[in-house]
């Protein structure tokens, strides 16, 4: 399975965030999105999982996302954004129970006894099966963004993009959280290697999650391929006009 970008471009409304993209990722990849604020990270994610509207070509095994369906896109691709887009009133057992509905088409009040056990793994594999009565806005920063990332996990696509999984997590649950992930993409979704595209600020976890960097800067893609050759002082210091490896070295 593959994801295919050709001169793509995107944006919201008369701002054009995106510029003539081209990129490709395949099955089985682990890849760190970086760049700056600003960069089009985030606009480059929502533009794969179809989110938003977009120039050029978004291809998904050859298919367009545009003229895919949302519940056909979300087989796929299962896309955890940042904790600051949800507001759901809904307990944490209802919102990691909403994942399963792309692979068990089941609705939200009718769900299947399989879907059901699925979804109470994945709290327990991200410690919040203890929260699951729980409301959402009951739960602390990082206790919402675990919540988030089982439900993600729930939705069982071969493709998991993530923005800023590691927002309001404490050092302890950074870490399980990059075990967890490792492990997830060592694994397959019916036959289909696992494949995680990420962004995160924290240098240090995408070293230890991702093998791959697309580097983006100013809506354009400047830096694509090992992680290792992203992480050089020179191309940090061209991607954030900051001396980032001397300031991490002071930390």
């Amino acid at each position: 399975m593959k994801i295919t970008v050709k001169n793509m471009s995107a944006g919201y409304g008369s701002s054009e965030v995106l510029h003539n993209i081209d990129l490709e990722i395949s099955s089985g990849e682990k890849v760190f999105i970086g760049g700056a604020n600003g960069s089009g990270k985030t606009t480059l994610l929502r533009v794969l999982a179809g989110i938003i509207p977009h120039k050029g070509e978004v291809l998904i095994d050859g298919a367009d996302v545009s003229s895919m369906k949302r519940k056909e896109v979300a087989k796929l691709i299962a896309f955890m954004p940042q904790t600051s887009d949800m507001y759901f009133p809904y307990t944490v057992y209802e919102t990691v129970l909403l994942g399963t509905y792309a692979s068990s088409g089941n609705s939200f009040f009718g769900n299947s006894a399989p879907a059901i056990q699925y979804a109470l793994k994945c709290m327990e594999d991200c410690g919040i099966k203890e929260l699951m009565d729980r409301h959402l806005d009951e739960l602390s920063g990082g206790q919402l963004q675990r919540v988030l990332l089982a439900r993600t996990f729930a939705q069982r696509s071969p493709f998991l993009f993530l923005d800023e999984p590691g927002n309001n997590l404490d050092i302890k649950y950074k870490a399980e959280l990059c075990d967890k992930l490792n492990k997830w993409a060592a694994g397959k979704t019916s036959d289909t290697d696992n494949s995680l595209v990420a962004v995160f600020h924290d240098l240090e976890q995408a070293r230890r999650c991702c093998t791959r960097a697309v580097m983006l800067k100013d809506g354009q893609i400047v830096f694509d391929g090992d992680i290792r050759d992203g992480m050089t002082r020179e191309m940090l210091l061209k991607i954030y006009d900051f001396d980032v490896a001397s300031f991490i070295d002071t930390i």
